[in-house]
């Protein structure tokens, strides 16, 4: 097993803080991958329109901004772990009983304003994974992780026929409910299995006596100072274009298969299932090859194929191909893009963030990246209100953005090569 081998090697290798988050994910990955496929289809099963989904994503996206800027204070102030605990529980397992009971409009907005203060979360797991690893393996760690919740792409064709059988909206109500109750077994296992990192103990103690006011913009000063530097903000950069872009697709790429493609709801269970075929041979052979410093050739496949599934649903309506064969190829091609560039990405900010700031640091990365991307599921709503096509069609667009801040970072990363990762092609 060749490819397989560093991957193994790092499993194998794990533990403390990185060994509780590998063995606990699976309790919030697959519940997640289950419902996110209909998440938006169910909301309009309820009653609610284009429009309101999107103003759904940005009022979110809003709040997401508000509690990101703080993460930072309050991932510091309290710990890493027991913050994890108590805002994941906020964040997920509230949302996810709101869910399973919503009916309208402001059960919806509810469940969007709880799951907002999953960014809190997201720096502490940051945090935890990076502060107790050696950096050289983070993209192998990454991998690891992504690859706890691929397991769940091949039990999604199981809700569509579900949903097939009992319809959508009782199913995804199961869901939701069988989510919360996995979701709260995580976050208090974790808690048990893990240990504040040493970063996090000192932190604490510097915290005493300080309001999260003050913590949060005592580090203005020197987000400021890490912000010119260009890696960082390149990296900033994209994954804000790559949030976007993700915000777009994950709401309104199902929309479209739906309603323009006239495909049932039961069938967008396959696509999880053909993402996990397709994501689990590059995790195994191709991700184990790839590093940081030789980011140029990954950072241009990935780009590339998310504009190939774009072009492939949107371009290719006229030539004699069967909407089945257009979809399944569009979703391949994004399945391969998100395999590829997920890791990676994950690792060149655990490598650009400065250590001993990294939690205030992460926080005003998280709210900048959402200042950004908040208005792009309320864009996309109103453009999906006048044409489907024209959420993917913006997506399109911030891909070739995407690609021209792709060609700069790579040189702040490796100046003197930038070559990409040579064993892959």
């Amino acid at each position: 097993m060749k490819f397989t081998y560093p991957l193994w090697l790092t499993l194998r290798s794990l533990k403390g803080n990185q060994r509780a988050l590998v063995v606990t994910e699976p309790l919030w990955s697959i519940p997640s991958v289950l419902f996110s496929p209909f998440a938006s289809v169910y909301m309009i099963a309820i009653g609610l329109n284009g429009q309101q989904i999107g103003a759904i994503v940005s009022i979110g996206l809003g709040l997401q901004l508000l509690w990101g800027l703080f993460s930072g204070a309050i991932v510091d102030k309290y710990g890493r772990r027991r913050t994890m605990v108590i805002f994941g529980l906020l964040s997920w397992t509230i949302p996810c009983l709101l869910w399973a009971f919503a009916h309208n409009y402001p059960d919806f907005l509810v469940a969007a304003a709880f799951n907002s203060m999953w960014q809190v979360t997201g720096n502490g797991f940051a945090c935890m994974v990076i502060e107790d690893g050696s950096q050289d393996s983070l993209v192998h760690i990454w991998t690891v992780i992504n690859l706890m919740g691929l397991v769940a792409g091949f039990l999604v064709p199981i809700v569509g026929i579900f949903i097939a059988h009992f319809t959508l909206v009782p199913t995804m109500r199961v869901i939701y409910f069988g989510s919360m109750m996995m979701m709260t077994i995580r976050f208090v296992w974790l808690y048990f299995l893990s240990r504040e990192t040493a970063t996090g103990s000192a932190r604490i103690k510097e915290c005493q006596g300080r309001s999260i006011l003050s913590l949060t913009f005592s580090g203005w000063p020197v987000f400021l100072a890490e912000i010119r530097n260009p890696r960082l903000l390149l990296s900033v950069l994209l994954i804000a274009l790559l949030s976007c872009f993700s915000i777009v697709q994950t709401t309104f790429w199902p929309l479209f298969v739906t309603t323009s493609d006239h495909m049932s709801n039961a069938m967008l269970s396959v696509f999880p299932l053909l993402s996990s075929l397709v994501t689990l041979p590059i995790y195994l052979a191709v991700v184990p090859r790839i590093t940081v410093r030789f980011a140029r050739r990954p950072l241009l496949i990935g780009l590339g194929l998310h504009a190939a599934a774009i072009v492939v649903l949107l371009g290719f309506e006229s030539f004699r191909i069967g909407v089945l064969a257009r979809v399944l190829i569009s979703a391949t091609c994004e399945a391969s893009a998100l395999a590829m560039l997920g890791p990676l990405l994950e690792s060149m900010m655990g490598v650009v963030i400065p250590s001993e700031e990294r939690a205030r640091i992460t926080s005003f990365i998280f709210a900048g990246v959402l200042l950004i991307s908040t208005p792009a599921g309320w864009i996309a709503g109103t453009l999906f209100r006048f044409h489907h096509a024209w959420p993917l069609e913006l997506n399109f667009c911030l891909i070739i953005i995407g690609v021209i801040v792709s060609l700069l970072l790579v040189r702040t990363l490796n100046p003197r090569s930038d070559d990409g990762v040579r064993a892959i092609l």
